[in-house]
């Protein structure tokens, strides 16, 4: 009975050494922007969204050297950018319990109503005229929608010029997420629902507005919104947020990946208040690799497995031999 706890043991064993020296020698940087100073001003972002909004959007920005501490020749295509959390309880289960999946699948095809009671109070909200309209999307996961944006520029050979390189914004949800959310109507119909339904109480934008530019990215198919929807089992975590579009002939000098022989500069803008929960940002710009990105707790779970299999496999062995 021992045998194949040992087996086991050695497979997770091999496994775990793998994932460790695969996965946390992968490139990347990282940038803990919670605390930093709004462009223009003196004071801390943080206190910048309580005190000074209605001013204008707060903007950080930061060069990053992506050679420090990183292997050079690794920034090879397709480079990542993801946005990190910490010490937001996603799996908490009245919060991952709040959404209506048969609203954000378009199960209401045309004609929206109140939403299930599995979404968190408030269901509705009164427009100007004292209707009662549906919330779209419903509950709090939606109503928490990560909404920061970023951009990332190049300086190149010294010009002291700094060129935005272009970011995709789909290509970042999973395939099978995707195939659970659909609008309510054809996508070149959404600005139609104004007036029928009513945004998350703390969005600033209406569904409509999420992605303007790309009717196939807007609504509630808007891969950002469908990245977030997907809860994370951890306190602390990381999300895909935009994809370095290397076949952008604007800069085709990056086509391959990163040239580490130029600067880059990450630009934040600051909507996404932290301070209600003791949370910490951060953005990660990050290769991207058969195992996902660079996350060396899958390899201490796997030799923590290993161990858990070698301690009872010997435990049998041991108990074998006192029976004889």
């Amino acid at each position: 009975m021992w045998g194949p706890f040992l087996v086991m043991g050695c497979v997770m064993l091999v496994l775990g050494g793998g994932l460790l020296y695969v996965q946390g020698g992968y490139n990347e940087v990282k940038w803990d922007y919670t605390d930093c100073t709004c462009e223009g001003t003196d004071k801390n972002a943080t206190d910048y969204l309580q005190t000074s909004k209605a001013s204008g959007p707060c903007k950080c920005t930061k060069v990053v050297n992506i050679t420090e501490d990183n292997n050079q020749a690794k920034w090879d295509r397709d480079i990542l950018l993801y946005y990190g959390l910490d010490n937001f309880h996603q799996n908490h289960r009245q919060y991952a319990d709040s959404r209506d999946d048969k609203q954000l699948n378009g199960g209401r095809h045309g004609d929206p109503d109140i939403p299930f009671s599995d979404c968190e109070d408030p269901h509705n909200n009164d427009n100007s005229s004292g209707e009662t309209l549906p919330i779209v999307p419903c509950g709090s996961i939606a109503n928490s929608l990560f909404n920061d944006n970023v951009k990332l520029f190049v300086q190149k050979d010294n010009s002291n010029e700094w060129n935005e390189v272009s970011l995709l914004r789909t290509g970042i949800a999973m395939p099978f997420d995707k195939k659970r959310f659909n609008n309510l109507v054809e996508d070149s119909q959404l600005k139609k629902l104004e007036g029928k339904i009513a945004k998350p109480i703390n969005w600033t934008k209406q569904l409509w507005e999420l992605d303007p530019d790309d009717p196939s990215n807007n609504g509630l198919e808007n891969e950002d919104l469908i990245v977030w929807m997907r809860v994370s089992a951890l306190a602390n975590f990381r999300k895909l947020w935009r994809i370095v579009d290397h076949d952008d002939t604007k800069h085709t000098e990056l086509k391959d990946g990163l040239n580490t022989a130029y600067l880059y500069k990450l630009e934040i803008e600051y909507n996404y208040d932290v301070s209600s929960f003791n949370g910490r940002k951060k953005v990660i710009i990050a290769r991207d690799n058969e195992f996902g990105a660079k996350n060396k707790a899958m390899g201490w779970i796997a030799i923590s497995a290993a161990i858990f299999f070698f301690s009872f496999g010997f435990l049998f062995s041991a108990l074998r031999r006192l029976d004889q």
